[in-house]
């Protein structure tokens, strides 16, 4: 029911001659309630004054936030740069690089600019029309989901959810995949990877930044890709390989849903990442990988990361040790006449001379291929042969 309060304020004069009028009959007739209308009444016997009552108190009186055209005509030029951009960005950008950023002072000075409130912008787009591609859950003030769909790991370390996006990140046309962990427990970025396509090495990567910035977490969540999970049973992809050898238990979900976090945060990514590239004018996929792990990375998580439940983190540290030879490549062979196929390709085994080396037909040997530089070496006896 919609209130009504100059007939409130007429039956409550009424009442201070008439006692048998009472708050309930009042508030039915005027969609206030009972403690509301007390307050009125005694505003009333102390003004008396009915017509002043009825006015609100800022009537006649310039709204304290209201914006001088300067700054109006300077939001809409701003606005022309980002035209697919959240309400919640569109005020990042604002604060940090005009209002907080002490080289922009001239700017603000000749435009009027002040700090505004998240509902001033929401207004704003509004006004003018502006639509923000976001439709986000609320989130209670520690940052997590009112109703979040799973309880997440109480310390850092303990679950990494790991995932692969496309998307048109420079906005040409071309898309990138990007190969993101998110911490389970904390919501945190820890690294990201752009590659053409989805793929191993890009996983790889994603796991050295992680290996080497913050040990070895306990286990990795990921969808069913061929990268992860072999349709063979009994077996293991070479990155299901080289986990095991780190002692990192691999997790699958089901369905892309259960992934939660990590793709929760590929569209919040994709919605900001595209404007900020263009911001900080970043112009290859080269210059991407280095800044979105030197920089991006804690300027996001500042934003969206939360404190977990227990503080001590599940990470086992490296302490030092040589992680080369855990990523590599795993193949077995057994040689003919000195030589061994791999790829469609034979090749010799050679010694420290650079020599070929006899082996008897027959010999079974395991090769070594390192993911990153792809040198290769053979194993014979848990011994490198080259």
């Amino acid at each position: 029911m919609k209130k009504d309060k100059l007939s409130a304020l007429e039956l409550l004069r009424q009442k201070q001659a008439d006692s048998t009028l009472t708050y309930e009959c009042i508030s039915k007739r005027t969609g206030y309630s009972k403690r509301q209308l007390i307050r009125l009444y005694n505003q009333l016997s102390d003004n008396g004054n009915l017509q002043i009552l009825s006015k609100h108190a800022n009537t006649g009186k310039e709204p304290v936030n209201k914006a001088d055209p300067s700054e109006i005509d300077f939001l809409i030029r701003l606005k022309k740069d980002y035209p697919a951009i959240t309400i919640a960005q569109f005020r990042d950008i604002y604060m940090e690089d005009f209002i907080q950023n002490p080289n922009m002072a001239h700017l603000v000075l000749e435009h009027h600019l002040v700090e505004r409130s998240p509902s001033w912008f929401r207004n704003l787009f509004i006004q003018q029309g502006w639509k923000s591609p976001e439709n986000r859950r609320p989130l209670r003030r520690d940052g997590r989901a009112i109703h979040p769909l799973r309880v997440p790991s109480p310390q850092r370390g303990m679950l990494i959810q790991i995932d692969g996006t496309p998307y048109d990140w420079f906005g040409n046309g071309e898309q990138w995949t990007l190969h993101l962990a998110v911490d389970d427990a904390t919501s945190e970025v820890l690294a990201g990877i752009f590659m053409p396509t989805e793929r191993q090495l890009g996983y790889c990567q994603l796991l050295r930044i992680i290996l080497l910035k913050y040990g070895i977490p306990m286990a990795l969540y990921s969808d069913k890709h061929s990268i992860f999970l072999s349709h063979k049973e009994d077996s293991l992809t070479q990155f299901g390989m080289m986990m095991e050898d780190l002692g990192i238990e691999m997790i699958y979900a089901n369905t892309s849903q259960a992934k939660g976090r990590v793709e929760r945060y590929n569209g919040t990514v994709q919605r900001r990442l595209p404007n900020d590239i263009r911001r900080f004018k970043i112009q290859t996929y080269d210059e991407l990988n280095e800044w979105f792990n030197s920089f991006y990375i804690s300027y996001i998580n500042k934003k969206f990361a939360f404190v977990p439940t227990d503080p001590h983190d599940a990470f086992i540290p490296l302490d030092g040790a040589d992680i080369s030879d855990m990523f590599t490549l795993r193949y077995e062979r057994t040689i003919q006449n000195d030589m061994f196929s791999l790829n469609g390709a034979y090749y010799h085994v050679m010694d420290q001379q650079n020599k070929p080396k006899h082996i008897i037909n027959g010999t079974k040997i395991q090769i070594r291929i390192n993911v990153f530089s792809q040198e290769a070496y053979v194993l014979r006896y848990g011994k490198k042969v080259l």
